[in-house]
């Protein structure tokens, strides 16, 4: 059985876009955070943006999967290697080389406070990173390529395996940020349209949010908090509560969900269907795993 402490990592860093894992990043703050791969990057010198750029210690961009970052001090330059592929950038120059190629910077590497300061998506980019800025939380995303075996897990035809995969991608966030509350009891769910592993919900507490998997990531594209004492159309048929926060568009459903109860305190997982009517078809229980879901019973694959 999943043991508490397990369980509240997972409501940190799936519910919540990895937010909940340090707590500056959810109270509104001119700090920049920098969230990579569903985990907050610390540095001893805070991030700052220059000429539209996020501006990051050298240090945070070597923590980015795949690839080998070295400085040399003597000629004030940084090294990226990554697949046979070099890119080199000297501090102070507002131009970089990929390969043999010179590219212009939107902002130049430059020495601060003892530092070397690197442009945060130029450095991610070159990797083959995906990276998204929220303004409406200030925290630069970065999202590293996947493993082959995660995409061949995330393509599978069995719904758990693909389900595990697509839970396991990192995940970016455009939209704002909401104060969670009653998540203490280690209880949350997964819904996710039947037959489809690239679309869920995830739902803790009074808070829900809605994931796409986009290329090799997922991003959230609806988020919410709920009055749970307040019944409304909501606009899920699942989640019958009157809203009290929201960003992002909500997504149309018209056919049933999988659901996933999990229960923290036990390590066991509900799980069944429910139709657009609110009906609740409950199947039976089970443990799970830290993001390993099973297959449900009688579900219509597409």
């Amino acid at each position: 059985m999943l043991k508490k402490g397990v369980a509240g990592w997972l409501i940190a860093s799936m519910l919540f876009t990895g937010s909940a894992l340090m707590g500056t990043a959810s109270a509104a703050s001119a700090a920049i955070q920098i969230s990579m791969n569903n985990s907050f990057v610390d540095t001893d010198v805070a991030p700052y943006i220059t000429n539209g750029t996020t501006m990051v210690p050298l240090q945070v961009a070597q923590k980015i999967p795949g690839s080998s970052i070295q400085w040399n001090n003597a000629s004030k330059t940084v090294t990226l290697t990554r697949d046979g592929q070099t890119v080199t950038l000297v501090a102070g120059q507002q131009t970089a080389k990929i390969g043999n190629k010179e590219v212009k910077l939107e902002a130049a590497s430059v020495i601060r406070k003892g530092r070397v300061m690197v442009p945060l998506r130029f450095m991610a980019e070159s990797t083959g990173a995906y990276v998204l800025w929220n303004p409406k939380q200030r925290i630069v995303f970065v999202a590293s390529r996947p493993s082959e075996e995660l995409k061949q897990q995330l393509a599978s035809s069995n719904l758990a395996e693909a389900r595990t995969a697509a839970l396991k991608l990192p995940r970016v966030s455009a939209l704002k940020q909401f104060e969670v509350s009653g998540v203490e009891g280690g209880n949350f769910d997964y819904y996710f349209p039947e037959g489809r592993a690239d679309q869920f919900f995830l739902s803790g507490g009074n808070s829900i949010s809605y994931y796409e998997v986009v290329g090799d990531h997922s991003e959230v594209k609806w988020t919410a908090t709920f009055d749970w004492k307040v019944k409304a159309a909501s606009g899920l048929f699942f989640k019958p509560y009157q809203i009290t926060n929201q960003d992002g568009t909500l997504p149309k459903l018209t056919g049933r969900v999988v659901f996933y109860h999990f229960m923290g305190h036990i390590g066991a997982t509900g799980y069944g269907f429910i139709d657009p009517d609110g009906n609740v078809t409950t199947l039976g229980m089970k443990d799970m795993n830290s993001e390993v879901f099973f297959e449900i019973p009688g579900e219509v694959k597409p």
